[in-house]
């Protein structure tokens, strides 16, 4: 899921992506606090995160937590810049 989502943030169909979240989704990303699906579209945006977006990254997750049809997981991503450092936590 995590790979069909990157390549649809690589592809700019940004509002296609979000048709797989639910109303009561937050994202956490860098340059700002934590937003909703109401301001996906308006944050995805912003040109940095674009770079970001159409970046190599590596995603890893390290666990998964299902609740009755709730499902959360934790996980990292380095993001590889331009200049072919990478950057991430």
């Amino acid at each position: 899921l995590h790979e069909h989502l990157a390549a649809l943030r690589r592809a700019g169909k940004h509002e296609e992506g979000l048709k797989y979240c639910t109303e009561g989704c937050y994202f956490m990303t860098p340059f700002r606090e934590p937003y909703g699906i109401k301001d996906a579209i308006e944050t995805m945006k912003d040109p940095k995160l674009q770079e970001m977006s159409k970046a190599e990254t590596t995603i890893t997750v390290d666990a998964v937590e299902v609740s009755g049809d709730f499902a959360g997981d934790r996980g990292r991503f380095v993001v590889k810049a331009k200049d072919g450092e990478k950057k991430g936590r």
